[in-house]
């Protein structure tokens, strides 16, 4: 895939070949990764690509969900706002059912001038047992729809904390994959401006250049470029890091992403 911006060249052209040769200094050595007058310029390959893999990372990180599930206390005392009112007025109903009851009794007993008579005293305690137990009844009945309603609220918190979980370890393996695949781009040209490659290095060209250059490309040209996965995207990667050095070039992936 040839990448151009302007008037389609003849032949491929790399980033700074049809504008004024303006040479300008990396804004990053990659013969030293740690920056200058650090230590880094000893450490192993293996130090200097982890170095890149942890600085790649950093761009990358991804936006992670924040999901706190709620305790099992909290989803209780919830539910409980809701549901107990409605309970508490049945009761309150149940209540007022024996007193009027209590009341017609009362009421029929002096209208038979029976007064306070064991009969009636008998059927007062028979509706307040009867009272007694549908209370029970209902509180029953309250505390199991209670506990279905903490059980599945439980089970839910636990459903979505196990999804946000999911995400961010999808989020951050994506970001990880991503910083890997720029780290060993960074390690390639490193390497070969340690001496590891006889050959010459990249053209350079101003940072407005290479700016202009990914502004005029799709998400997917940009990625086959920042992978470097075809050689004329490898071509144009090494001249962005030639040209910008690794700031520059983290900042304009950041400004102009690949495709995922």
């Amino acid at each position: 895939m040839a990448f151009h911006y302007g008037p389609r060249p003849p032949q491929p052209l790399l980033i700074g070949q049809h504008k004024s040769d303006i040479k300008i200094k990396p804004s990053f050595d990659f013969g030293n990764p740690y920056g200058s007058g650090g230590s880094g310029a000893s450490e192993n390959d293996d130090d200097v690509l982890s170095n890149y893999i942890n600085e790649m990372y950093a761009r990358f990180a991804p936006q992670e969900a924040d999901y706190t599930a709620k305790s099992e206390d909290e989803i209780r005392d919830s539910v409980a706002a809701w549901l107990r009112p409605n309970y508490e007025q049945a009761i309150i109903n149940r209540q007022e059912q024996t007193r009027m009851n209590k009341a017609n009794l009362d009421a029929d007993a002096i209208a038979r001038g029976m007064g306070a008579s064991t009969y009636v005293t008998d059927v007062k305690n028979r509706q307040q047992n009867a009272e007694a137990s549908d209370i029970a009844t209902l509180e029953a009945d309250y505390g199991s729809t209670l506990s279905k309603y903490v059980l599945d609220g439980v089970d839910s918190e636990q459903d979505r904390a196990l999804e946000a979980e999911k995400f961010n370890a999808q989020q951050r393996q994506s970001a990880y994959d991503q910083a890997y695949s720029a780290a060993l781009a960074l390690f390639s040209q490193y390497q070969k401006r340690g001496g590891r490659s006889g050959r010459s290095g990249p053209n350079k060209t101003s940072f407005e250049n290479c700016e202009t250059f990914l502004s005029l490309l799709s998400g997917e040209e940009r990625r086959v470029v920042y992978e470097g996965s075809t050689a004329q995207g490898a071509r144009y990667r090494a001249e962005l890091m030639a040209s910008v050095g690794t700031s520059g070039y983290i900042r304009l992936m950041g400004k102009y992403p690949g495709s995922p």
